[in-house]
């Protein structure tokens, strides 16, 4: 009986968890797909193909650091 009342505790935290977890990183992917149109919008001459490439990399980079402090 302990390891039922263990097991569905654990369970329900975790779905707790999940929403929460998952508007976390549906927020940093908002904000990494503005970042990205920025990006394309700032740089849309094909000789700015450097600076777009290094826009869409930091916005990329600053993605990775949302979503893991989403996971921790």
């Amino acid at each position: 009986m302990k390891t039922k009342l263990l097991g569905l505790a654990f369970t329900f935290g975790v779905l707790m968890l999940t929403p929460a977890w998952a508007g976390c990183i549906s927020d940093c992917r908002e904000e990494y797909d503005s970042q990205v149109q920025e990006c394309r919008t700032q740089y849309d001459d094909p000789d700015d193909a450097d600076e777009l490439r290094q826009c869409i990399g930091n916005a990329k980079d600053e993605y990775d650091d949302c979503a893991e402090e989403c996971r921790s």
